[in-house]
């Protein structure tokens, strides 16, 4: 797990980091750029992010769990309608009053909230039982890949940081070489120095350039 950790997204990793670095920050601002490298990472980074959505997914399930013992509403409504015969209902109730004749009704309307709890059901306390386990593995993961994510970003960054400052030390090195080549050949052109002084300053000088290519490799491969 943790090795296709490190192999996942690292291209991705090792691009971030190259990027940042590139822009030349001083060593006071180089801590604060890591951590901001590692918050830009978790956006991107395909293991970190697995993890991250099989956490949110296994709490969700968990919550759901719970929400089973939870009270149970509902809401219950009934609607009740009578029809009275107007002659007939109001003279055998007032015998003697005379009342227009024809239908009409009466509607009634009933609505109850209904609210049930189970005290104690074995098969949902096993449901969330099983999803809490679940979900403190999940997290575990979490935090594992957080962890794992940290190294990988914290290697990069180290990593190019020292590929950089040797490549900085081979330009440095080079540049002066340079410098004395060409002061070899102003020289000899005088006569002030021997054909073997300047190959010598030569050969020198052709070794920092190949010292400063291959700190330029490894500056590449480490990004």
């Amino acid at each position: 797990m943790t090795s296709e950790r490190r192999h996942h997204g690292a291209p991705a990793l090792k691009a971030l980091v190259i990027a940042t670095l590139l822009i030349g920050l001083s060593a006071a601002t180089q801590a604060q750029s890591l951590v901001e490298l590692y918050q830009a990472a978790k956006g991107f980074d395909a293991a970190y992010l697995s993890a991250k959505a099989q956490a949110d997914s296994t709490q969700y399930r968990a919550a759901q769990a719970r929400g089973q013992r939870l009270p149970q509403v509902g809401v219950k409504g009934t609607v009740t309608r009578q029809h009275f015969d107007a002659d007939s209902s109001v003279a055998g109730a007032f015998p003697g009053i005379t009342t227009p004749s024809g239908d009409f009704a009466i509607t009634n309307k009933t609505i109850a909230l209904q609210a049930r709890q189970s005290l104690y059901n074995r098969g949902i306390s096993a449901l969330i039982e099983q999803a809490d386990q679940s979900l403190v593995a999940a997290e575990a993961d979490l935090k594992s890949a957080e962890d794992d994510l940290l190294v990988r970003l914290s290697q990069a960054y180290f990593d190019v940081l020292a590929a950089k400052d040797v490549l900085t030390t081979a330009q440095a090195n080079k540049s002066a070489l340079n410098e004395q080549l060409a002061s070899a050949k102003r020289n000899f052109e005088v006569g002030n120095a021997t054909i073997t002084d300047t190959r010598e300053a030569q050969a020198r000088f052709d070794l920092a350039t190949a010292q400063e290519i291959a700190a330029a490799n490894d500056v590449t491969v480490k990004g």
